[in-house]
């Protein structure tokens, strides 16, 4: 009677056995591709195991066949009279249900039937509860009928934020359900989903394990990091935070290449796409002062100042001397890595131990070196005396010091009190300031602070008046113009004294931004992505 039960609960009562012949299971698949007959039930109960599992030389899945899974399924259904029969073709059809990605497949008629299976358990799940023998797989479904619907996993979200795992072995344990099923990928995304309802101090304790539980499931990596990424962005107060910084970084790629800004785009948008720039950016700042030094000594002094101008900083390459450029040891090797495409090798007789950082701000590219005896180069970024793509460049005064060179603006040195000439230098050159005030602010909220509804300049010279929806349009205020743009980080233009016009460069996709300026007067030109007023 001992190995009678037994036998029966290894026959119908747990979820987990198939049947052990995964030879009959490929042979019975196959022979029902290829005959379109459902000769037996043996054959039938194999074929229901078998439902999503890749078959032959072209990897067939019988679920992603529209007329034979249907006729599968009739015939299933057919055996209702037979309890133990339809039964074991139910748990044969569930295993299928849980190891294919319905979700995600990319055949249409797969997805399609696998909506139209979980109908099919769906409709049968309580009645199978009810059945005698009582099978424990059969009321687990039943408790955790919300398998079975849309959000499959969002009633389990409250106990995975609190810690409680008890649901995972619970489903593993009565529902058979393994770690490579999509139903683990929901329970991930629903922990993330769950995370980015709680208020800002909750979610930032989150981020840390649920980066290290995505580590675990790379297929979620980019859908669960990009949950991430936008919620953290919505924070109030928003330091930087390496782990996301580091794993978007390593999945999507440097944002700063043209190549990768698509994905980065699509998948958490603008705006937080460029709060992950900002965060490299003070990174390979911290890196050239700290790491990049000729002499290997922290320069504390030059790495707080730039970093004063990190949001002002549109792109930025390293030229590299042999030293740096060859060096295996792990800090090289990350750095080039991720400034791949924006790093070249400097060349010079004396150049093996020196770098240079080339900083883009408005239409210059500010140059520091190293080595602490050279000064600070200025170019115009439309007329430089090398390319910001080629592999190479001379750090000598063929390249980047060339002083004869007509894009070269001027050069500033590290004298004493160098960091007031140098902030005057970049208003002067770029109309960039200092951004330490700002660091933390959201743009969004920081543009309720700040109106452009100008007031007259005392300043004549540089106001003009003209007239915008007929009617009359107060004078541009530059000291609140040059506020606003310091606080989300754009540039403008000033040519009216040369009969031109004001020009903010910044584009028309950002609606808070835009409105400020619209009913400021600006105009946007979609030719040069950018908004303009006399």
């Amino acid at each position: 009677m001992a190995l009678s039960a037994q036998a029966l609960q290894r026959e119908f009562g747990d979820i987990a056995s198939a049947p052990a012949e995964l030879h009959s299971i490929e042979s019975a698949v196959q022979s029902y591709l290829n005959t379109r007959e459902l000769n037996t039930f043996r054959d039938i109960k194999y074929i229901c195991f078998g439902v999503s599992s890749p078959y032959g030389a072209e990897s067939t899945r019988l679920i992603e066949h529209e007329e034979l899974f249907t006729d599968l399924l009739k015939t299933v259904e057919h055996l209702q009279p037979e309890p133990r029969k339809f039964r074991r073709c139910y748990q044969g059809l569930l295993k299928s249900y849980f190891n294919y990605r319905g979700y995600a497949s990319e055949l249409a008629t797969g997805g399609k039937n696998w909506l139209i299976l979980r109908d099919f358990l769906a409709q049968h799940c309580k009645a199978l509860a009810k059945q005698k023998p009582v099978m424990d797989w059969a009321q687990a479904l039943y408790q955790h009928k919300n398998l079975l619907a849309d959000a499959p996993c969002k009633p389990y979200a409250k106990a995975l934020l609190a810690g409680d795992l008890t649901v995972v072995d619970e489903l593993k344990n009565r529902l058979g359900i393994d770690d490579d099923t999509w139903v683990m990928d929901e329970l991930v995304l629903a922990h993330i989903h769950a995370s980015t309802a709680l208020k800002d101090a909750e979610f930032m304790q989150q981020i840390s394990p649920l980066l290290q539980l995505l580590e675990k499931h790379t297929l979620l990596i980019t859908k669960g990091l990009a949950l991430l990424l936008r919620r953290y962005e919505a924070c109030v107060n928003r330091p930087e935070h390496h782990g996301l910084r580091d794993t978007a970084l390593r999945e999507w790629k440097s944002p700063w290449m043209e190549a990768n800004k698509p994905m980065w785009h699509a998948q958490i948008g603008e705006t937080a796409t460029n709060m992950v720039k900002l965060w490299l950016t003070k990174q390979h700042i911290k890196d050239f002062f700290e790491l990049l030094q000729a002499d290997r000594q922290a320069d504390t002094q030059r790495m707080e100042f730039w970093l004063q101008y990190a949001e002002a900083i549109e792109d930025f390459w390293l030229a590299l001397g042999n030293f740096s450029f060859y060096n295996q040891q792990t800090d090289y090797k990350r750095i080039r890595k991720q400034m791949e495409g924006h790093c070249m090798r400097l060349e010079g007789s004396n150049q093996n131990y020196d770098n240079a950082f080339l900083m883009k701000i408005g239409n210059f590219v500010f140059i520091e070196f190293g080595k602490q005896n050279n000064a600070c180069h200025v170019f115009s970024f439309n007329n430089l005396p090398f390319a910001t793509g080629q592999t190479s460049v001379s750090g000598t005064q063929s390249g980047l010091k060339n002083t004869r060179h007509p894009g070269w603006q001027g050069k500033l040195s590290h004298f004493d009190g160098w960091q007031q000439e140098f902030a005057k230098s970049l208003l002067r050159y770029a109309n960039a300031s200092p951004m330490e005030n700002h660091a933390h602010q959201s743009p969004f909220s920081a543009s309720k602070r700040i109106s452009l509804s100008f007031s007259p300049s005392q300043n004549s010279k540089l106001t003009a008046e003209s007239s915008h929806s007929d009617n009359q349009l107060k004078p541009i205020d530059l000291n609140k113009l040059r506020e606003f743009c310091a606080i989300h980080n754009l540039h403008f233009d000033d040519h009216r004294n040369l009969g031109g016009a004001v020009w903010v460069r910044t584009s028309d996709k950002q609606p808070t931004i835009a409105d400020a300026l619209r009913n400021a007067g600006f105009q946007y030109q979609q030719t040069k992505n950018a908004w303009w007023r006399v």
